[in-house]
């Protein structure tokens, strides 16, 4: 169906009329609403220049916020629309980069992105686009040469025409660094400056983690997860039916949390290295604190040294089974009266040698290495099971921390792992041999020819 009139965002039926809209006109007056959202967002970004500028600090008390009991314009602003400060804060720094700087005789200079400010007020590019425009070349203000300034500004409007603000920011750090007649030193000697890896306070049961990467630093933690998180094809040597249930077998994590079990196992094996520095004459240990009668009853929380958030026994019983446990008694002084020794703690050798045996986790198409895994006692230690190699086999970070309710079983045969599919992945599955060790996949080639 063609379109005969033009969308009116503000009519009373006009979600009415979206819902009832066919594919191609749907498309079309999310187009339209588009250019609508740019020119009230080009409002939003001018109206905040100028309160801000009517609140800058050397009015003193004649400021429009200061007039308005508020402290800044930021909070002017968020009390008049009910946006968050950080939005009202790229309005205002947008903003500022589009309107002329006062000058020194206080008229109003020429803006720093002419063609920028144009195509905003004109609802040609949106505001991400514009955004990603006067961050990549704001630094170069003062030290690229005008004509190229320009050029580059003129050719990122053109190219917004047809490409994402995504695109455009690769294009614009592109154009910085082209036009910077200092290349990229500075802006490297500025990040260096920046750079830094921060954990903030538990929230719902989650430490965040913010910060900045150098490049050279993101791009090889980017490679380690390309590396283990690319879907793989099923090996040539399974079966019709084993290939069957490979397909079935799909990873239930999201991307993100793929990428968060990846790295725990990076910082696992690092803190296992032979060559990492020491605390307290130590090898890095992550102390997990648990009272005796919430771990005997399985109810209750345990506690992890420099971690404001508690974990539950179920992670409490992981850390055990992978790293150990030592028993400390303590009076209702707070005096220790008895100091266990630690127990259940595989030791170097076995673990080069389950990880010869088993080559990585074993449950079926995951990629973690050997080196990155945790130990899994099968048999739990607190039921008799023996801290021998008969007894442990390999699993990762999330995969260990699930197997009590993953439905994934595993058991011992003379020594050797075999793995059981759960029922919602396979209600006939049987018990197969696991192993992702190549030397063994070899000889059970040899022994099928």
């Amino acid at each position: 169906m063609a379109i005969t009139q033009t969308f009116d965002p503000l009519a009373e039926d006009a979600i009415d009329l979206l819902r009832c809209a066919s594919d191609d006109e749907l498309l079309a007056h999310t187009a339209e609403i588009e250019a609508y959202g740019r020119r009230v967002d080009a409002l939003r970004v001018v109206a905040a220049a100028e309160v801000a500028h009517r609140s800058r600090r050397e009015l003193e008390g004649a400021a429009l916020s200061a007039q308005k009991g508020c402290r800044n314009a930021s909070e002017l602003l968020q009390r008049v629309t009910g946006a968050a400060g950080r939005t009202v804060e790229s309005w205002m720094r947008l903003g500022a980069q589009l309107r002329g700087r006062p000058t020194l005789i206080g008229i109003e200079g020429p803006a720093d992105f002419p063609a920028v400010t144009v195509a905003v007020t004109e609802g040609r590019i949106g505001v991400d686009v514009a955004t990603a425009i006067v961050t990549a070349l704001a630094p170069t203000i003062g030290r690229a040469h005008p004509e190229d300034f320009a050029a580059a500004e003129q050719a990122l409007v053109t190219a917004a025409g047809e490409s994402t603000a995504d695109s455009i920011r690769v294009q614009a750090a592109v154009w910085q660094a082209a036009i910077d007649p200092d290349g990229v030193e500075p802006s490297e000697e500025r990040a260096m400056a920046r750079r830094g890896i921060r954990l903030g306070r538990a929230r719902d049961g989650l430490i965040p983690i913010s910060g900045g990467l150098m490049p050279e630093a993101a791009g090889a933690l980017s490679r380690l997860f390309d590396a283990h998180l690319t879907p793989r094809t099923a090996p040539a040597f399974l079966s019709a039916e084993e290939r069957d249930a490979q397909s079935l077998e799909r990873d239930p994590r999201t991307p993100d949390q793929q990428r968060h079990d990846v790295f725990m196992g990076i910082v696992d094996s690092a803190a296992r290295a032979a060559d990492a520095p020491s605390i307290g004459g130590a090898a890095p240990t992550v102390l997990v604190s648990v009272r005796a009668d919430d771990l005997d009853r399985g109810g209750g929380a345990g506690y992890i040294d420099g971690v404001e958030a508690p974990v539950s026994i179920r992670a409490v019983g992981q850390k055990i089974c992978a790293g150990g446990s030592q028993r400390v008694v303590i009076d209702p002084t707070g005096r220790v009266v008895q100091l266990g020794v630690p127990q259940r703690v595989f030791n170097s050798q076995q673990r080069r040698a389950i990880g010869v045996r088993d080559g990585g986790c074993l449950i079926p198409d995951c990629p973690i290495p050997a080196a990155w895994s945790e130990i899994h006692h099968v048999l739990e230690w607190a039921n008799g099971g023996k801290t021998h190699t008969d007894n442990g086999v390999l699993l990762c970070w999330f995969h260990h921390r699930t197997i009590d309710s993953s439905g994934w079983q595993i058991r011992m045969v003379r020594g050797s792992p075999q793995i059981k599919a759960p029922p919602w992945i396979d209600p006939n599955a049987d018990w197969r041999p696991a192993t992702k060790s190549r030397t063994r996949l070899a000889d059970e080639i040899d022994g099928s020819g």
